[in-house]
């Protein structure tokens, strides 16, 4: 392995055999090392791969002044959230959850507590998420001997769900806004027998959070003929009253238009909790 660049005494950019760089992190890892010196390997203790170039070089960047071991405890709960999580987490989650990681050691050990507003409505809609911010936080105080309060759970949660996404960068006030709103349009049509905890439920939650991401990114697909929403409007009359009052929302809202691909996706979900609550 030969060094690419020195980042700071712990961490090098190196490149392998393949040509590929990577970050190598160890204790003295790069003193009294230069750029083309070939790495003592026995010195690693970490390494990090990030696919995404924009993300390596924040990376490389942000872990300068970070203490090497706020970067490999935040690895370590990445790590063990991404087994529990339904999609491969974008890189850029390797900044941003270290970033609040290290914030979050500094202010407890100084005393300094802040709130998460969201933390309530957070927990609701992303039970899954929440429990692998929960086990963050149960990491921390076991390596750390620090037990960080709840609204820091609500916080992992957000780079969890974001990462999930795969917009680390993403608004994630405006996405959870936008699911709280639209989840209480439906609630309205299906109340009193409604499951919030059903598989239903949470797969809805999840399309509208990646509907949103689409809507605040601008990445939605262009407006094509969709023969199945003629179909699927048709045989479901009840969901599509309840998708026409979000897409009005949407409208009213957002001044976006919603194609009609996303409105044979919102009239299938609807439809499926409205079967599942009785109301039809």
């Amino acid at each position: 392995m030969t060094i690419v660049k020195i980042l700071n005494n712990n961490a090098v950019v190196c490149s392998g055999n393949d040509g590929k760089e990577f970050v190598a992190m160890g204790r003295g890892l790069a003193f009294q090392q230069k750029a083309g010196n070939t790495l003592d390997e026995s010195k690693i203790e970490k390494t990090f791969v990030l696919k995404n170039e924009k993300d390596s070089s924040r990376f490389q960047k942000f872990i300068k002044d970070i203490p090497m071991e706020d970067v490999f405890l935040a690895e370590k709960i990445i790590s063990n959230a991404q087994k529990k999580a339904s999609r491969t987490f974008a890189d850029g989650i390797y900044v941003t959850l270290t970033d609040h990681l290290s914030a979050a050691l500094e202010r407890a050990r100084s005393n300094v507590s802040i709130t998460n507003p969201l933390t309530s409505a957070i927990k609701s809609f992303y039970p899954t998420e929440f429990q692998m911010g929960e086990e963050a936080v149960c990491i921390i105080e076991k390596e750390c001997g620090i037990r960080l309060p709840v609204d820091e759970i609500a916080f992992f949660t957000m780079h969890f769900v974001a990462a999930e996404l795969g917009d680390s960068d993403m608004q994630f006030g405006d996405v959870l806004s936008f699911v709280r709103d639209v989840s209480e349009i439906v609630k309205q049509e299906l109340l009193p027998l409604f499951d919030e905890i059903s598989i239903s439920w949470q797969r809805f939650i999840t399309h509208l959070s990646f509907f949103a991401q689409r809507l605040f990114s601008g990445k939605e697909k262009e407006e094509k003929p969709a023969p199945l929403y003629e179909s699927v409007a048709a045989s479901y009359p009840n969901a599509l009253a309840c998708v026409e009052k979000i897409i009005c929302y949407i409208k009213e809202h957002y001044g976006h238009s919603v194609n009609f691909d996303e409105k044979t996706y919102l009239i299938i979900h609807v439809n499926r909790l409205q079967e599942e609550s009785g109301a039809q």
